[in-house]
């Protein structure tokens, strides 16, 4: 029984391991990710956030797909943005979402009250939610590091992706109640403040 648990716990340490320090994320210095996605800027964006999660997100599974971008087309947004920020404005404490559970649906986070005194309608306008695609290798290696309770600031442009064979333009969160705080946004510059 011993070696099983030892087993267990060495094989969580490597998913651990791996995704903290190894799991690929997209970036646009990647000859793949500029072959099969167009990536036009909207708007320039700069402003200090609070981190309040981070989750990645891979292709959906039923698709077949090959296994690196360099080798064909792909047709989902996973493979130039696999991670999603649920950003807060740095003014409202972190304390301020104790009460709330967070769940994903359609790369768009929705909050649930877990406390009864809790409203969600209260949150929702100080929050923020951003699939993100790295401009560089340096900027993807900065968002793999993020943490839950980070002050951040960070630059880019929000963004427009369309697949560059078939011009279909990629939304995030369709279907989602609070798709209208779900965008894309390129990030070419982050600090962590603290």
């Amino acid at each position: 029984m011993d070696k099983l648990i030892i087993a267990a716990a060495l094989f969580a340490l490597g998913l651990w391991i791996w995704s903290e320090y190894f799991r690929a994320i997209p970036n646009l210095e990647q000859a793949g990710v500029l072959k099969n996605f167009q990536v036009e800027s909207i708007e320039p964006h700069q402003a200090e956030y609070r981190v309040l999660a981070k989750q990645y997100y891979g292709p959906e599974r039923r698709t077949i797909h090959p296994a690196s971008p360099v080798v064909g087309s792909f047709n989902d947004l996973a493979y130039v943005s696999n991670i999603d920020l649920l950003l807060a404005v740095p003014e409202v404490s972190s304390a301020v979402f104790k009460p709330f559970k967070l769940e994903q649906d359609r790369r768009c986070f929705n909050m649930t009250a877990t406390d009864a005194q809790a409203n969600p309608a209260n949150i929702q306008p100080h929050l923020l939610n951003l699939s993100v695609i790295a401009a560089s290798e340096a900027v993807a290696n900065k968002v793999r590091r993020l943490k839950a309770d980070q002050r951040i600031w960070l630059q880019g442009d929000w963004v427009q992706v369309k697949s560059a064979t078939s011009q279909q333009e990629f939304q995030v969160g369709i279907g989602n109640p609070r798709s209208a705080q779900c965008r894309l946004f390129r990030i070419t510059d982050l600090k962590v403040l603290d």
